[in-house]
């Protein structure tokens, strides 16, 4: 047996209505195939329920919030009506598919769109069969409590049953997890043309890896799925997505982006009436003969018909490496080669070549599809610009029973995915970026700035992003505490990485009274250096010594105002008992203040 780390399950079932509203999801999807006047589709429906804060004992999966967003998002762009059900319990789980599939899958024609956000969990029999399971909020650590995880788990089998209990002609069933695919078969064959595709009944599966491969938070799978709706799975170009050709796309994909870890199975319900149709998407309507006049360069939603514009990107560069953007793949380019990108939609872009130096710049990529936009730097500036470490979010216990009473009680706070600066700010970063160099301890670059103000360090972080289009900002507090205790990899250290206070800090027993530069001592569990010593450490919050009574349990942001804001970590000058992970500072708190104890490191979010 083996928890899965987590599950997205997506559900396409087309069916109809006699009456057809004009509002979103509401409208026929209409084509020409072949010449003639075709509906797809008359209504379109998505249910997202998305299971993050489990509470009986499975870990929290922040990823979730993420995938339930930008899924949202992209149907509502397909003109999908969505509703969306967060965090169920077991009835509240039964419910939402019952609900969903009772108002709006008991028709020939509508398309429902049912996605599943969560745990799940694959069980080996004594008889030889895999059970898969989906789990509500509720669920028990099967592992613990056996009984109580059967009492409360959703099997698999009863998303079959929900699928045969549709009337609709077509579903599309996806599962980011592992899964033994024992309710459907890989056969894989393909009705030659969309008309015979839509007339056919079907149920379609597709899983993000096959059986015992552990699935990651941060989704691949959905990255891709995602993807691939914006027109890159069209395998055949003819602005048709159906199940297959993306069932094919993300067995490839997914493969190549994690390096081997997941291989996405796809196949048809084991039921000869229900394995001959294909679930289709109408992707870029300019690939084909539209209805009513429309141009190329139209798509068609079920909603409205809406333009779609592309732009080219013409970028030299003076590094090689892989260019990603938006963290896809895209090619390996070379040093002082000129790279053209065609049809990259309209909007902002994030740009990443990694090579032997690695660098990052937003794009923007013009709305007029014969403009180009072309980009000469030298990809290597990247000066002043600090380095980060992705820290995966979680739920820790905040706070300490060893200190004062403002790090009382201990509770529960769970934290979003975030970046954090792998070393605080230097003076030569500083430098860079601000001009000036307010340190104490000068004619060392790589020691942390200091004698800095928590003023002085929004005019740095402003800079900052005006210089990268990034969102840099300081930690908050609880951000601050969940990264030094080693997040989700944390030990359980008095410090951050160690017990002994002198393996992983600088702090007055062994600083010699002044600053060192950055990341000479051993990094925590998640490759934080300095989380310990060397300088106190800028947060976002106010301080106030009872904050803890009434923190927010999700992400919490500090008191809306106060005198002081928030100090952590301690300094070359602090005793021991201030560099405990748990301690919170906040005697030189002004936010006008300087000292030389006190620097920053920085954060994001995207």
């Amino acid at each position: 047996m083996k928890i899965r780390e987590y599950i997205l399950i997506s559900l396409f079932v087309l069916s109809s209505f006699s009456m057809i509203s004009q509002e979103r999801g509401m409208k026929p999807v209409q084509v020409n195939i072949e010449g003639t006047s075709t509906t797809l589709y008359h209504q379109s429906h998505a249910l997202l329920i998305g299971v993050s804060a489990y509470s009986a004992g499975l870990p929290p999966l922040p990823g979730v919030v993420e995938d339930i967003n930008l899924v949202k998002s992209a149907m509502e762009n397909s003109g999908f009506n969505v509703v969306t059900v967060m965090n169920p319990d077991n009835a509240g789980l039964q419910k939402a598919f019952t609900s969903f599939i009772s108002k709006y899958g008991q028709g020939a024609n509508n398309r429902l769109f049912i996605y599943f956000a969560g745990h799940g969990y694959t069980e080996k029999m004594p008889y030889g069969d895999d059970i898969g399971y989906i789990c509500p909020v509720d669920v028990p650590d099967p592992n613990k409590n056996p009984a109580g995880f059967q009492e409360k788990a959703m099997p698999m089998r009863q998303i079959e049953t929900y699928a045969y209990q549709i009337k609709s002609k077509h579903a599309l069933f996806m599962f980011d997890a592992c899964f033994s695919g024992s309710i459907f078969s890989t056969s894989r064959a393909i009705p030659e043309v969309i008309s015979y595709k839509t007339k056919e009944p079907v149920r379609q599966f597709i899983t993000s890896g096959g059986a015992n491969e552990t699935v990651p938070d941060k989704s691949i799978f959905r990255g891709q799925f995602l993807r691939a709706l914006q027109g890159e799975a069209d395998g055949n170009q003819d602005g048709f997505l159906t199940g297959t050709e993306l069932g094919e796309f993300l067995q490839s994909t997914v493969v190549n982006y994690s390096s081997g870890a997941q291989h996405p199975q796809y196949g048809k319900i084991r039921n000869p009436n229900l394995d001959k149709g294909d679930f289709v998407f109408v992707l870029n309507a300019g690939q084909q003969s539209a209805v009513g006049g429309q141009q190329p360069g139209q798509v068609i939603t079920v909603e409205e018909t809406s333009l779609v514009r592309y732009g080219q990107l013409e970028l030299t560069t003076e590094i090689g490496g892989e260019l990603y953007i938006d963290d896809a793949f895209i090619k390996n380019v070379n040093a002082n080669t000129l790279v053209t990108l065609n049809n990259l939609t309209e909007g902002r872009h994030n740009l990443v070549i990694k090579g032997a130096e690695t660098y990052e710049q937003w794009i923007d990529i013009p709305a007029n599809e014969t403009e180009k936009l072309t980009v000469e730097k030298k990809l290597t500036d990247t000066a002043g610009i600090p380095e980060m470490v992705f820290i995966q979010g979680g739920t820790f216990q905040m706070g300490g029973n060893d200190g004062g009473d403002d790090e009382k009680p201990v509770h529960s706070v769970t934290i979003n995915n975030f970046y954090m600066g792998k070393y605080e700010v230097t003076q030569k970063q500083w430098q860079e970026i601000m001009g000036n160099n307010p340190s104490y301890f000068k004619n060392c670059d790589n020691c942390p700035v200091e004698s800095v103000s928590w003023n002085d360090v929004q005019d740095f972080i402003r800079k900052l992003n005006e210089k990268t289009g990034k969102n840099y900002r300081l930690p908050t507090e609880a951000e601050w505490e969940y990264a030094a205790r080693g997040g989700n990899k944390s030990r359980g250290f008095t410090y951050s990485g160690s017990n002994k206070v002198g393996e992983v800090g600088w702090y007055d027993g062994n600083s010699g009274s002044k600053t060192h530069p950055v990341g000479q001592k051993q990094a925590n569990e998640i490759g934080l250096y300095d989380m310990t010593g060397n300088v106190w450490e800028w947060c976002s919050d106010w301080y106030r010594s009872d904050y803890y009574k009434s923190s927010s349990s999700s992400n919490p942001k500090g008191p809306t105002d106060s005198s002081f804001r928030v100090l952590r970590g301690g300094s070359w000058y602090s005793k021991p008992a201030r560099q405990r992970v748990s301690y919170r500072y906040h005697d030189v708190g002004y936010p006008s203040n300087r000292s030389d104890v006190d620097g920053f490191r920085i954060a994001r979010t995207e």
